[in-house]
C-alpha cells in the first residue's frame, strides 16, 4: 500500500487514533527492531480493522509485509500459517537456505515430492533463516490475525523465530482474542512487546461510526443505550443500530432495544439451555436497574433462587461482582428482557415495585406495570424525575417524566400541563430534542387561545434547533401572551438570546430591557437573574461594555441558587465578556469550573457549551493544540445532541486555518457557511467568512482575502460592536493596504479607533496600531509608521495573543527592510518567525522566512541551527521526550515535533539515537 492507501484506511477506523497511533510508534523505531505489538480484545471489537490499517502503515513505510490470516477450521492443519506467511516469498529465499533447510520448508510449504518430510525442528530454523534474508534487503513486518486460530506446527516456528531474532529489522504485528498468549510472552523480551489493548469504542466514536457505516445517527439518549448494550462493540452495535434503523430509530419509553435475528439466534444459544429457576432468576435480573444477591432472592419468594443463580453462573450468563448481579454482557439482558410477553413483564415489574429499595426504582417498576393513567403512580414518577434530573441522570429522568405524563388521568389538566413541559425540558436536556418538540405539539394542537397555546409555543421555540424558526415560534408566543409578566420576560428573553444569531445586537438589547422589565414585576431570582444576564450580553456585544451593577446583581444572585450555574445564565455571560476581555486565565478558570459541575450532573449540552467555550479561550490565547481536544469533545457532543449549528465548528475552522491545515479549515467554514446562510444565522455567517478571508490572507492573496473578510465585517456590524470581537478587523485592514484601498482602510481605523480607545480594549488598540502603521507605511511615511508599531507592540504586552504580536512584528520587520533597516530588519523578523514557528502557524512563518530572504546578506549553512533548535536538539538527545522538552522550554508537543524535523533535515539524520550520537561526537 502506498501512503495515500494508509491515510485512507486510517480514516476509515473511528475512534482508534491512539490505538493506531502505538501501532505506528512500533514501525517507526527502527532502531529498536525487532519487536512487537499484539493487539488484544473480545470478538467483534474491531481488532482486524486496526490490523489492516496497521499493515498498511507498515507499507507505507517500506516494509516487506509477510501476512496471514488463518481462520478457526485450519487450527488441525499443519503450517498453514507458515505457507501463508513465506508462500510469495519462497522463490527468493529457498536458493539461498541451507539444504536441510531448504528440503524441510518445501516440505512445509508443499513444494516438495511425496517423500518430503517437513520436519518441525527444520522448518523452525528454515523460517528463521528466510527472515533473516528477506530482513537484509528491507524490513519485514510479519502481521498474523487472529493468532488464536494458528496451527500448531506455525505457531512454534513464530514462537522460535521471535525468541531467536536478534537486531534484524523485523516488526511483529499480531491480533488475538482475550489476551496475549504465554506464549508470546515468552518469546518476545518484555521491552519490545507493545500489547495495545482494544476496548469499546466511546460514546463518540461509535456515534460516528453509526453515521458513516449506516447514515444514521440517533437522539443521545438511544445512542447511549445502544453503547451501554453493545458495550462499546463495533460489531454489536453496529447489528443492533441497523435493527432499530429498520423499526423507525426511535424508542418508546420502557422500550428495550431490538436484537437483530441472527445475534438473538446467537445469544438464545446460551440462554435456551438453562433451567427454569435459572431462567426466572435471570429475567429477574433483566428487569432489575440495580440488581443485588438480595433484592433478586426477595423477588422470587419462594422460587428456588440459589440453585438457579449457581446454574446461571455456571453457564456464563451471569456473574457475580460482591453483592451485585450482573448479566456477563448487556446484549444478554436485552435479548432475555425481548422475550417477555407483555402481560408477563407487567406482572414482574409490578413484583419487583414492592421490593426495590429506592423510591424512583419503585416509580419505574409501577410505571412500567401499569397500563391506565393513575393518579397516585403519575405522581411518584413525577417525584422519581425530579430524583433523576437532581443526581444527573437526564435520560432517566425524561423517560420518568414522560410516564408520569402518559398516566395521568385527564380530569387533572394542571397536573399535565406541568408533566408536559417537564417532560419536554428533560428530553431536550438529555439529548432527544425531537421527542421533546412532538410531545410539545401534540399539546399545541389541542390548546385553547391565549396564554395556554403560548406557554407551549414558547416551550416549542425553546427546543427548536434553528434559530430562524425559534424566533418566529416566540414571536407567535408573544402575540398570544396576555397579562402574565413571567411568560413575557420568558419569551423576550429567548428572543433577546436569538437576535444575535440572526437579526441584529440593537434589536436584541431591546428585548432584554423588556425582559429585566417583566422580570422585575416577578417574585422569580431564576427568571431575575436569566433576564439580567440576557441584558449584560447585549448591552456587551453592543459596545457598551459590561454594565458592571447588573452583572454583579446577577452573579451573586446566581451564586445563591442551588442551580448553579444557570443556562445561558450570569456566569456563561460574564465568561463571555472575560474571554473578550482578554482576561483569559479567569476565563479559563471559570468555564473549567462549569465544566467540572456540569459534568458531575452529567448535563450533555451544558458540557458541550462549556467545552466549546474552553475551546474558544485556548484559541484566543493561540494555543491550538489545547483547543483541540475541547473542539473534538464539543462538536461530537453537539452532533449527539442534534443541535449542530454553524458557530460551533468555528474554532475548529480557527485552529485549522491558524496551523496551515487549509484543506481542514476552508471544507469546515464552507460547510457551515452554506448551513448558516440557509438558515439566517448571521453570526454563523459572519465567522466563518472571516476564517475563509484569514486562509486567503494566510497565503499572501489579498484580493482574494477581501471578498470574504468585507463580508464578515458588515454581517458583524449588525450584531458584535465591541472592537474585542471584531477578530476580522486587523485581517480587514491589513487586505485594504495590500490592495491599495487606503481610503477605505482610513475610514475603518477612525471608526474603530474610536471605540477601542472608549472601551480600553488593548487586544484591539494593538491591532489598530499596528494596522495604522502599515498604512503609514504604505504612504511612505516609514518615521511616522514606527511609533505606531511600538504602541502596538505595547498594548500586546497588556493582552494575551501571541499570535498577533508575531504578526505586528511581521510587520514592522517588513517595514524597516523597506526602510533599509536591514540589521534591525532581520532581527525582528527572526524573532517573528521562532514565534510562529513555536506557536505551530506554518503559512506565517513562511513568510516572515520569505521576507528574510528579500534582506540579503549570508543565508544560514544547511547545518546551522538556531538557538532555539539547537536547544532542541541537545534536550532531545539527553534523551527527553517531545513532551518533557515541550515544558522545559515552555513551548507546544506540537512545536517541538516541526523543530526537530528542520533539525534532523539540517544535520541529515534520521532518528533520535543518530542525533544523540552526533551531538555527542562534536562534543
Amino acid at each position: 500500500a502506498d501512503n495515500d492507501d494508509v491515510s485512507v484506511r486510517a480514516r476509515q477506523l473511528v475512534g482508534r487514533e491512539a490505538e493506531l497511533g502505538a501501532i505506528v510508534r512500533v514501525l517507526d523505531a527502527r532502531e529498536e527492531l525487532p519487536n512487537a505489538a499484539v493487539l488484544t480484545g473480545e470478538a467483534g471489537i474491531g481488532k482486524t480493522s486496526l490490523w489492516l490499517a496497521g499493515v498498511d502503515a507498515a507499507a507505507g513505510r517500506g516494509y516487506r509485509i509477510l501476512s496471514s490470516r488463518p481462520s478457526e477450521a485450519e487450527t488441525g492443519s499443519s503450517f498453514v500459517g507458515v505457507t501463508d506467511l513465506l508462500g510469495n516469498a519462497a522463490a527468493d529465499v529457498l536458493p539461498e537456505l541451507p539444504p536441510i533447510q531448504q528440503r524441510a520448508l518445501e516440505a512445509a510449504l508443499l513444494l516438495g515430492g511425496p517423500e518430503a518430510f517437513a520436519d518441525d525442528r527444520a522448518v523452525a530454523a528454515a523460517f528463521l533463516g528466510a527472515l533473516r534474508l528477506l530482513a537484509a534487503d528491507a524490513p519485514v513486518c510479519l502481521a498474523v490475525d487472529d493468532v488464536q486460530w494458528l496451527d500448531a506446527a506455525s505457531r512454534a516456528a513464530l514462537q522460535s523465530a521471535l525468541s531467536r531474532l536478534d537486531g534484524e529489522p523485523v516488526a511483529a504485528l499480531l491480533a488475538v482474542r482475550g489476551h496475549a498468549p504465554p506464549w508470546l510472552r515468552r518469546a518476545v523480551p518484555e521491552d519490545r512487546l507493545r500489547t495495545v489493548d482494544v476496548g469499546g469504542l466511546s460514546v463518540g466514536a461509535l456515534h460516528e461510526l453509526l453515521r458513516v457505516r449506516l447514515d444514521a445517527t440517533f437522539p443521545r439518549p438511544t445512542l447511549i443505550r445502544i453503547w451501554e448494550t453493545s458495550r462499546g462493540n463495533p460489531f454489536f452495535a453496529l447489528e443492533v443500530a441497523s435493527a432499530l434503523q429498520r423499526r423507525g430509530g426511535t424508542l418508546a419509553p420502557g422500550e428495550e432495544l431490538p436484537i437483530p435475528s441472527d445475534l438473538d439466534e446467537l445469544l438464545h444459544a446460551r440462554i435456551d439451555d438453562l433451567g427454569p429457576a435459572a431462567l426466572e432468576v435471570v429475567r429477574v435480573v433483566a428487569a432489575l436497574a440495580d440488581p443485588t444477591v438480595v433484592v433478586v432472592a426477595e423477588a422470587l419468594g419462594d422460587a428456588p433462587f440459589e440453585a438457579g443463580l449457581a446454574e446461571a453462573l455456571a453457564a456464563r450468563v451471569l456473574e457475580l461482582d460482591g453483592e451485585r448481579v450482573r448479566f456477563t454482557h448487556p446484549l444478554l439482558a436485552s435479548a432475555v428482557a425481548a422475550r417477555q410477553t407483555p402481560a408477563r413483564r407487567r406482572s414482574l415489574h409490578a413484583r419487583l415495585a414492592e421490593v426495590v429499595p429506592s423510591s424512583e426504582q419503585r416509580a419505574r417498576h409501577l410505571a412500567l406495570a401499569t397500563a391506565e393513567p393513575d393518579t397516585d403512580v403519575a405522581a411518584a414518577l413525577e417525584d422519581a424525575a425530579r430524583t433523576a434530573h437532581a443526581r444527573g441522570a437526564p435520560a432517566a429522568a425524561a423517560e420518568l417524566a414522560e410516564q408520569a405524563l402518559r398516566l395521568t388521568p385527564p380530569s387533572s389538566p394542571d397536573d399535565a400541563r406541568r408533566r408536559l413541559f417537564s417532560a419536554a425540558d428533560m428530553h431536550n436536556r438529555a439529548g432527544d430534542g425531537a421527542r421533546a418538540a412532538a410531545l410539545l405539539e401534540e399539546a399545541r394542537a389541542v390548546a385553547a387561545p391565549g396564554n395556554e397555546r403560548a406557554t407551549i409555543v414558547a416551550h416549542l421555540a425553546g427546543v427548536e434547533a434553528s434559530p430562524q424558526d425559534a424566533v418566529a415560534l416566540y414571536r407567535e408566543a408573544l402575540s398570544e401572551a396576555e397579562g402574565d409578566d413571567a411568560l413575557q420576560a420568558t419569551i423576550h428573553l429567548g428572543i433577546a438570546a436569538l437576535m444575535r444569531w440572526s437579526e441584529g445586537i440593537e434589536r436584541g438589547v431591546g428585548h432584554g430591557e423588556l425582559a429585566v422589565r417583566a422580570a422585575s414585576r416577578v417574585g422569580d431570582a431564576v427568571l431575575r437573574c436569566r433576564a439580567l444576564a440576557a441584558y449584560g450580553l447585549m448591552h456587551f456585544n453592543a459596545g457598551r461594555g459590561i454594565p458592571v451593577a447588573e452583572m454583579e446583581e446577577a452573579l451573586s444572585l446566581e451564586r445563591s441558587l442551588s442551580a448553579w450555574p444557570l443556562d445561558d445564565g450570569p456566569t456563561a455571560v460574564f465568561g463571555w465578556q472575560l474571554l473578550w476581555s482578554a482576561d483569559l486565565d479567569r476565563a479559563r478558570e471559570l468555564f473549567q469550573e462549569v465544566l467540572d459541575v456540569v459534568r458531575a450532573r452529567n448535563d450533555a449540552a451544558r458540557e458541550a457549551e462549556a467545552l466549546w467555550f474552553l475551546s474558544l479561550v485556548e484559541c484566543r490565547a493561540a494555543n491550538w493544540d489545547e483547543a483541540d481536544p475541547y473542539t473534538t469533545a464539543s462538536l461530537d457532543l453537539w452532533t449527539q445532541l442534534g443541535r449542530m449549528l454553524p458557530p460551533y465548528e468555528f474554532p475548529a475552522a480557527v485552529s485549522a486555518a491558524h496551523r496551515g491545515r487549509i484543506a481542514d479549515a476552508r471544507a469546515r467554514s464552507q460547510r457551515a457557511l452554506a448551513r448558516a446562510e440557509a438558515e439566517g444565522i448571521g453570526i454563523g455567517q459572519s465567522g466563518h467568512s472571516w476564517v475563509l478571508g484569514f486562509v486567503e490572507l494566510s497565503l499572501g492573496d489579498a484580493d482574494a482575502a477581501l471578498v470574504h473578510l468585507r463580508r464578515s465585517h458588515e454581517l458583524r456590524n449588525a450584531f458584535m460592536l465591541d472592537p474585542a470581537e471584531r477578530l476580522e478587523l486587523g485581517d480587514l485592514l491589513e487586505a485594504l493596504i495590500a490592495v491599495g484601498d487606503l481610503g477605505e482602510a482610513e475610514e475603518i481605523l477612525a471608526t474603530w479607533q474610536e471605540r477601542a480607545d472608549a472601551l480600553d480594549r488593548a487586544w484591539a488598540l494593538a491591532i489598530l496600531a499596528r494596522s495604522r502603521g502599515l498604512l503609514l507605511a504604505a504612504r511612505g511615511d516609514f518615521e511616522g509608521a514606527f511609533p505606531s508599531f511600538e504602541r502596538a507592540l505595547a498594548e500586546h504586552a497588556r493582552s494575551t495573543d501571541p499570535f498577533q504580536r508575531a504578526r505586528t512584528l511581521l510587520a514592522l520587520g517588513k517595514t524597516q527592510r523597506r526602510a533599509k533597516r536591514r540589521a534591525a530588519a532581520r532581527t525582528t523578523l527572526e524573532e517573528a518567525l521562532a514565534a510562529f514557528e513555536r506557536l505551530g502557524a506554518p503559512l506565517w512563518a513562511d513568510q516572515a522566512r520569505a521576507e528574510l530572504a528579500r534582506i540579503g546578506g549570508r543565508a544560514p549553512a544547511r547545518g546551522d541551527l538556531t538557538e532555539a533548535e539547537r536547544r532542541i536538539a541537545e534536550l532531545v538527545a539527553e534523551g527527553r521526550t517531545n513532551r518533557e522538552v515541550a515544558a522545559a522550554l515552555f513551548l507546544t508537543d506540537h512545536s517541538v515535533e516541526t523543530a526537530l524535523t528542520r533539525v534532523y533535515r539540517k544535520l541529515g539524520v534520521r532518528s533520535r539515537s543518530e542525533l544523540a550520537r552526533l551531538l555527542s561526537a562534536k562534543t
